[in-house]
């Protein structure tokens, strides 16, 4: 039997190149998401079979409904690999942000990340594997981020907790830490983020969607814990675990006041 891979956030981006990804060494795919997914299940029907592609529906912000999809999903096929990718950015000054984007970004990214590790945990058998999508913006802070740190730092630590715990299930987690990364999530947020946002990007760079995508590959299946694709970025992360962040905060605040 097919390898069976759930992905959220699966209609576009680095979700939907993971998808490629998948399908290309013979799993079979099951994608999750809020948009439309039509355009992406007959691309990905065409690429390795329609009986290789489903989709299903689902906002991550309501905790009954995602229980109720992935449930659904789970009864004809559970998942080997569980790939929470679903998540939004807003990149503006703190006192840009209104109370309901700021909930939104909150709600989307981290009690969203929750409900689909709460609706997916009944459906994990020993030996499979929990992958969420986390950020740099997860590990170092970005001018323009107040919303978007918050969400992913939070990604990061449930992750954290999630490894011990599940451990004892013999369930691994990954959590991956991707810099910026060409998608369309990407492309949108640039036409209005701070020059400040931008000259922070240049710390860990921005790298091309497909060699992204086999970097996040390679390290979940090496069932690595943390997995940070682009040696810039591995870099930065580095330098701000050796010197307790020192030295990143003084670039931050060069590139910042330039």
């Amino acid at each position: 039997m097919s390898r069976q891979v759930f992905i959220t956030g699966g209609a576009s981006g680095i979700g939907l190149q993971l998808a490629r990804s998948y399908l290309c060494t013979g799993a079979a795919v099951t994608l999750f998401d809020v948009q439309p997914a039509e355009q992406a299940v007959a691309e990905l029907s065409a690429l390795a079979g329609a009986h290789k592609v489903r989709a299903f529906a689902v906002d991550v912000t309501r905790p009954e409904q995602v229980r109720e999809v992935l449930a659904e999903a789970a009864r004809d096929a559970q998942p080997d690999v569980m790939i929470h990718c679903a998540g939004i950015c807003v990149a503006a000054d703190f006192e840009a942000i209104d109370d309901d984007t700021y909930a939104r970004v909150i709600n989307i990214n981290l009690v969203g990340t929750r409900n689909v590790v709460a609706g997916a945990l009944p459906h994990l058998k020993s030996g499979s594997q929990l992958v969420l999508i986390a950020s740099m913006a997860g590990l170092v802070g970005c001018y323009g981020y107040a919303a978007y740190c918050a969400s992913k730092y939070g990604v990061v630590g449930l992750a954290e907790v999630l490894r011990i715990e599940l451990a004892q299930k013999g369930i691994d987690v990954t959590v991956v830490c991707p810099p910026e990364v060409e998608t369309p999530m990407v492309e949108a947020e640039r036409l209005n983020r701070p020059k400040q946002t931008e000259a922070l990007k240049l710390m860990a760079g921005t790298l091309p969607l497909d060699y992204a995508v086999r970097r996040i590959r390679k390290g979940i299946e090496a069932r690595r814990f943390m997995v940070i694709p682009g040696w810039r970025a591995r870099g930065l992360w580095f330098t701000n675990k050796l010197l307790p962040g020192f030295m990143t905060r003084r670039l931050a605040d060069f590139l910042v006041s330039r």
